[in-house]
């Protein structure tokens, strides 16, 4: 009796698990009909990709743009924890509305563009995802690289996936993905310092960041 006993708890422990595995998987899925790896890549053409970024300070507010944005990534519809790649924005194409404020951006004082043209955000790993038909959200973690100081950091993100259509294909061929992300960094931790006493009084130490990424997916064997 005992035995029998061992050998259903054995069974039932093989049925969970397999369906705690199956479910685990699951999460990671989209509802599209093909999966494999796809090589997505960043483009206007599928809509404007853009860094929203906000600096509040006692002094002053300030709302930017960065539009200069490229980058590939790879994944695969069916286990979103293989996305991998790297985003990068120019530093040169950040806008505030003030012609003097933007120059001062970029001069060697702040973000040095000319030393370090490019902020990247190179991801290495994806977890924390949850699936809702063609949309997902989860934690993106990776390396953070700004004014030549690269910090590892965890950011959230969303995701749609559309399958290619004749709609989608008047605006790129593949699947069109969009992915958003909020996130926030602190200038101090990139050794930005800019002109003395500006930092806490006119620009925050801490800015806050929006991504909108748009790109098209397509087989990562016909590249």
């Amino acid at each position: 009796m005992l035995r029998f006993r061992s050998i259903a708890m054995f069974a039932l422990v093989l049925v969970l698990g397999s369906t705690v595995g199956f479910q685990a998987a699951s999460a990671q899925r989209l509802s599209v009909p093909a999966g494999g790896e796809k090589l997505v890549t960043l483009t206007d053409k599928v809509n404007k990709n853009q860094f929203i970024w906000v600096s509040d300070a006692p002094l002053e507010s300030i709302k930017g743009t960065s539009e200069g944005v490229g980058g590939t990534l790879t994944m695969d519809p069916q286990d979103l924890s293989t996305i991998r790649g790297t985003v990068t924005t120019q530093v040169s194409t950040m806008r505030t509305g003030n012609e003097t404020r933007d120059h001062h951006l970029v001069s060697a004082e702040w973000l040095d563009a000319s030393r370090y043209p490019l902020i990247t955000f190179t991801i290495t790993s994806v977890d924390n995802i949850k699936t809702n038909g063609t949309t997902a959200t989860g934690y993106a973690t990776g390396n953070f690289t700004l004014h030549g100081v690269t910090k590892r950091i965890t950011i959230p993100f969303s995701l749609s996936y559309v399958p290619e259509n004749a709609q989608t294909r008047q605006r790129a061929p593949g699947d069109l993905v969009m992915f958003s992300a909020d996130f926030t960094i602190a200038l101090k931790d990139f050794n930005v310092t800019g002109t003395d006493g500006v930092v806490g009084s006119k620009v925050g130490d801490q800015i806050k960041i929006t991504a909108h990424l748009f790109g098209n997916a397509v087989p990562r064997s016909t590249t």
